[in-house]
């Protein structure tokens, strides 16, 4: 009997020993963050301080020519969960598309395997089969399932508020999001905290809960994103920022920017007046640097716990931006053409790293195109696990440990509107929108000038070298029109090899 109870210790400890040898996973996604507005990039925006961040990306390898698989948040997530196109199933822009059944996302892939996995956050993904967290892989899940929530107002109370003062204002509005949050399928409220603390607390308890079982994460923030009108009372004094307090009471006199008052106007006039900046709010810049703050605090209290609990040396972390900034948040994106909606440089490419101390040396730069949806092959690549479809990824393995000096020959976008661009090598031909967008301008005390710029993107083909040209300047079309024919014609044929748009939650 002692001697069979000796063999099942053993056998358990060697059990132990071999999920405690699998890597953890940690995919970590801001939302609309600017290209400029963290510090570990080539180009940093003056007033930007992420140190955390920054220590994190140091101890691993920087991509510098990174990009998302689309110009907006629902799609580039299809790209980035899959390791495919979103195009491939008809995903090209808002409302296209979902999440098929027949397509696998990382957290099926290793949940196979026998890992814990757990999405925190924004889950945005136009719908499909498979439309909500636990349906794709995911054994737990906190957050909340729309393109935005508000930032503050997460209390069943803050509803009853508004309903109280208007009947239905809680439901009629397109947009309007806030109150409780969802546990796996139930709604919890929160009080006198924050979005980003919350996401952050169940990210450590997660992590806490599994550091003797191999895990995956995925860390979906709704920061940056629009709307950022309200920061805690700490950071406002930091920042200099006014402090707003929601008023609960239905039958006050206003309830004055920035909360939307039902009794006033129609929450599509003051949702256009704020998010499409019509109505120029001189600390928008200041809101977006306090929200980043939170964002890096929420970063360091996670790499505090990976290192509490003796995980952080094999603890495998992706850190990007779900698509390039948004100027409805006042961001920076540095020498990219302009923002989020829009194919060009702005909408799509993002900062990017990756760490595992104990899988590869850290201190490296990559200078290599690469995407989100590379670390789905990554993954597997890692892990020895073959995925159920072919994947229009690469791993970035080679290229980190020196094998290879480029990834992809070739990456293509599509709004499946009016626009559409293919990178090959240095050159980029794309077809832009006709599109007006607004740049900020700050004055000597960091607030917001009024007006802001108009800069309007003109329809119309065009030939870039990025490799002289990162800002997208100077058209090379009429100088290049065999480069430009000859890529227009690869990618008629990519294009060709997709799904048409397919709008609606079943692909």
């Amino acid at each position: 009997m002692n001697f069979l109870k000796t063999i099942l210790v053993i056998g358990s400890l060697a059990s132990v020993a071999a999920a405690q040898d699998k890597p953890n996973f940690i995919c970590i996604l801001v939302d609309d963050l600017g290209y400029a507005d963290v510090g570990f990039q080539d180009v940093v925006a003056q007033d930007v301080r992420t140190p955390h961040i920054d220590r994190l990306a140091e101890s691993g390898v920087v991509f510098t020519d990174a990009y998302a698989s689309s110009a907006v948040c629902s799609t580039s997530r299809l790209g980035f969960s899959t390791g495919r196109y979103q195009t491939r199933w008809g995903a090209y822009w808002y409302g296209q598309g979902g999440l098929p059944n027949g397509e696998q996302t990382i957290a099926e892939l290793l949940r196979e395997e026998g890992y814990r996995t757990m999405k925190v956050g924004k889950t945005h993904l136009n719908g499909g089969d498979k439309e909500f967290p636990l349906d794709h892989g995911f054994d737990e899940y906190l957050g909340f399932e729309h393109h935005s929530w508000d930032f503050f107002l997460l209390s069943q109370k803050d509803k009853d508020a508004y309903e109280a003062r208007q009947a239905g204002s809680t439901e009629r509005p397109h947009f309007f999001w806030m109150g409780p949050l969802t546990r796996n399928r139930e709604k919890v409220s929160y009080e006198n905290t924050n979005t980003t603390a919350i996401f952050a607390d169940e990210s450590v308890a997660f992590i806490e809960r599994n550091s003797d079982n191999p895990f995956y994460l995925q860390l979906e923030l709704n920061a940056v994103h629009t709307l950022l009108t309200v920061v805690p009372d700490e950071y406002a004094d930091k920042y200099g920022i006014p402090k707003h307090t929601f008023n609960r009471d239905p039958e006050a006199e206003s309830w004055d920017y920035p909360y939307w008052d039902p009794r006033k106007e129609t929450y599509k006039k003051w949702y256009s007046d704020v998010a499409h900046l019509e109505l120029v709010d001189p600390y928008g810049r200041k809101k977006y640097l306090a929200h980043l703050e939170m964002v890096d605090q929420a970063i360091a209290r996670i790499t505090a716990t990976l290192e509490e609990q003796g995980l952080l040396e094999n603890t495998f972390i992706f850190f990007s931006s779900d698509n390039g900034g948004s100027h409805q948040s006042y961001v920076d994106n540095g020498p990219l053409n302009v923002y989020k909606y829009c194919i060009a440089d702005g909408g799509i490419k993002v900062p990017m790293f990756v760490t595992w101390p104990e899988g590869f040396a850290g201190g490296k730069r990559s200078e290599a195109m690469v995407t989100h949806r590379d670390i789905f092959a990554t993954i597997a690549d890692i892990t020895g696990l073959a995925t159920k479809k072919a994947l229009d990824a690469q791993s970035l393995l080679p290229l980190i440990e020196g094998d290879v000096d480029e990834l992809h020959e070739e990456l293509f976008w599509d709004t499946g509107q009016d626009s559409w661009a293919y990178r090959k090598g240095d050159w980029k031909l794309a077809l832009y929108p006709d599109k007006e967008y607004q740049a900020f301008e700050l004055d000597e005390d960091g607030l917001v000038k009024s007006p802001l710029k108009e800069i309007w993107l003109k329809q119309g083909l065009v030939l870039f070298d990025l490799s002289e040209d990162v800002g997208e300047t100077t058209n090379l079309v009429d100088q290049h029109p065999e480069v430009a024919e000859a890529m227009k014609q690869r990618y008629s044929e990519w294009r060709a090899s997709m799904s048409d748009p397919v709008r609606g939650k079943r692909p």
